[in-house]
């Protein structure tokens, strides 16, 4: 395993603004490698128009890949199948095929916040750059889900701190 690309252990110091915008780029050619709209300017947009072919290519060979699922994935789809498939009417959720894998180190920090900017706000959070990452500061903060909320009955143990409701059938 490389440590410092996925782990970002013993990373020597670099020009921030130029790793950004390298991770910048590695994201958006991870977006069109799936099918996702970009975010590029003008420049780099032209140079990705250059791998089309490539990118369909790549995409065609994960489209195939779709319905086989790794194996935790696997089980999961497994259990909500048998655990929801009794249900009158509806075909179970499925787990999503074409995800976006953070797989290397500051991809998740880069998709924190907007691209170009150093802080968001709404009436929901408010998030900063800064030197360790990024900071989320919640607008409310209960640290307690006590009595609000709801398991369905039928699989795992309730926990006596949340409300248990029967699995609609």
């Amino acid at each position: 395993m490389d440590t410092v690309r996925t782990l970002g252990l013993n990373k020597q110091a670099e020009n921030l603004v130029e790793e950004r915008h390298k991770l910048q780029l590695y994201i958006n050619l991870k977006l069109a490698s799936s099918g996702q709209p970009t975010c590029l300017s003008d420049r780099e947009a032209e140079y990705l128009a250059i791998t089309q072919d490539l990118l369909k290519s790549y995409r065609e060979k994960n489209r195939l890949l779709t319905e086989h699922l790794c194996p935790p994935d696997r089980r999961v789809q497994d259990f909500l199948d048998s655990y929801l498939g009794d249900l009158p009417g509806e075909t179970p959720p499925r787990l999503p095929a074409n995800t976006f894998i953070l797989d290397r180190h500051g991809v998740a920090r880069e998709l924190s916040l907007p691209l170009g900017a150093d802080e968001f706000k709404s009436e929901i959070v408010s998030s900063y750059r800064i030197k360790q990452g990024v900071l989320h500061n919640p607008a409310s903060d209960r640290r307690t889900t006590k009595g609000s909320l709801h398991v369905a009955e039928g699989g795992l143990p309730i926990p006596g701190d949340k409300k248990a409701v029967p699995k609609l059938s």
